[in-house]
């Protein structure tokens, strides 16, 4: 997987982290949807809690493509506050502490994002701003995607549940674990992704109350397809691949 080496610089009202191997440091203009559309590298953009960026990696860090999102508010405090987070320190801003566990990850051969890059910026008394850049993943479509469509193949749920197996013995908790968090690759490759406000946690309940929200998630995809409920054979093969029985 590679080892990703942090480099850390102060810019005017925050700082950026990014990786070392990169072959030129970062710059705020990175976090800057204006800047790519300039360069005529952006790819793409797509919604969802925090708006997100698709685009070609700069000239000399390689041929890949990058994701950029922004960090913002979900439900009702959304319509108040949409992007300022209350400032706790510099190591608890969310895009440092994502880029942080990100490369811990990486290293340690779990499916998710490489880190490149992560900005914060204070914004008046008391609030900051924050932005994460990773690099995208190979063509792929979300799980819940594929199961609102019914074209999940076989081998993936098992293939799902033996993920969040490593996940969680490496005891990497995932606040947010859904159907559109877990990501299938043409390959029928699983990675993980989103991991704002993840953490590393000792063994416990908490790894059979993820597998339930998952569940709960894949139910309400579901009945969103059409179907009446999540598939007992879905779930009991997912389960299977975790190791562990029905």
């Amino acid at each position: 997987m590679g080892c990703v080496q942090e480099a850390y610089r102060e810019i005017e009202g925050g700082a950026i982290l990014h990786d070392a191997s990169l072959a030129q440091a970062a710059r705020s203009e990175w976090f800057e949807a204006d800047w790519w559309r300039a360069q005529g590298r952006l790819t793409g953009e797509a919604g969802g809690r925090g708006r997100v960026l698709f685009m070609r990696a700069p000239q000399g860090c390689g041929e890949g493509e990058w994701v950029l999102r922004r960090f913002e508010r979900g439900g009702l405090v959304r319509t108040l506050i949409r992007r300022h987070y209350l400032w706790l320190g510099e190591g608890r801003n969310r895009g440092f502490a994502e880029w942080r566990l990100l490369a811990r990850l990486h290293e340690a051969g779990l499916p998710v994002p490489r880190p490149v890059a992560a900005r914060y910026r204070r914004s008046g008394p008391g609030f900051y701003l924050a932005e994460l850049i990773t690099h995208r993943l190979p063509d792929n479509r979300t799980l819940r995607e594929l199961y609102t469509d019914d074209e999940v193949p076989p081998d993936v749920w098992g293939r799902v549940g033996e993920v969040v197996r490593r996940m969680h013995d490496a005891g990497a908790f995932h606040p947010d674990l859904n159907a559109g968090n877990v990501l299938v690759t043409a390959d029928h490759e699983i990675y993980i992704v989103d991991f704002d406000q993840a953490r590393l946690r000792p063994p416990g309940r908490w790894q059979a109350r993820n597998l339930a929200r998952l569940k709960r998630s894949l139910q309400k995809t579901a009945v969103q397809g059409g179907r009446d409920a999540l598939l007992p054979s879905h779930w009991q093969a997912l389960l299977a691949g975790y190791g562990q029985q029905g």
